[in-house]
């Protein structure tokens, strides 16, 4: 799970330091525009996972904040009999609680925003991928490799499924361990098939491996955003013939 502080915001951005409603504001402000910074480049990871595991934490801070309700509201210093109520004293700790109460009401819907602008980000891209096997898959296709083709250069990785229980549904993909093998230059004397047979004379340790071939349609970061969609795609593909 990405939980590395890859765009400089604390995880306890929220809480410190000392709870200020302005400093929290600029915090906010500025990792949304790193973040728009990082997708108007079309690097969507680590920080697209990031953002979406943040965006939770605040909602469930928020839904922690309305179950307390009204139990915490400070120390009773006598009866107003007009008005048939309770006095309470002015706490620092309920101020505290209502500047997260207001940057939590601020960071809440504008996370979400930049989250939908990232997700669709990343289904445009994917739908720019042509992928697909190359030769015969094995029966257990648990290990093998990935070419990743953009232009007339191909990246290759070795992949192997690690298994794991107790993943994240939404994060099973990571569950495909990869390791760069090098690259190649691909045209009409390079073939995907004469890179599979290259594969097999060099690494005579799997001697069936599956092999995927990637194409994209977009020029995409190869490590931020190109390797973990083939990921994806792969374990989607793997996880269906298992099915």
């Amino acid at each position: 799970m990405y939980t590395v502080n890859t765009t400089g915001l604390p995880t306890d951005w929220y809480l410190s330091p000392g709870i200020d409603l302005e400093l929290q504001q600029y915090m906010l402000l500025g990792y949304l525009q790193r973040l728009r910074t990082r997708f108007g480049e079309r690097k969507l990871y680590p920080h697209l996972e990031e953002l979406r595991l943040r965006l939770e934490e605040l909602q469930k801070l928020a839904a922690q904040r309305r179950a307390m309700g009204e139990v915490v509201k400070g120390e009773v210093t006598g009866l107003d009999l007009r008005h048939g109520r309770l006095v309470r004293s002015a706490m620092e700790e309920l101020e505290q609680l209502r500047v997260i109460d207001e940057v939590v009401d601020l960071a809440v819907p504008a996370m979400r925003e930049l989250l939908d602008e990232g997700q669709g980000l990343r289904e445009e891209f994917v739908s720019r991928i042509q992928f697909g096997p190359v030769g015969v898959l094995p029966l257990k296709p648990l290990e093998g490799y990935l070419v990743l083709r953009q232009g007339h250069e191909a990246r290759l990785y070795g992949y192997s499924l690690w298994l794991v229980h107790g993943v994240d549904p939404r994060l099973r993909y990571q569950r495909i361990r990869t390791r760069y093998m090098g690259s190649r230059s691909m045209g009409a004397m390079t073939t995907y098939r004469e890179v599979r047979l290259e594969l097999l004379r060099e690494q005579s340790a799997l001697p069936n491996p599956a092999v995927f071939a990637f194409e994209a349609g977009v020029e995409l970061p190869a490590i931020e955003t190109f390797l973990p969609l083939a990921k994806q795609l792969v374990f989607d593909t793997l996880d269906g013939m298992a099915a």
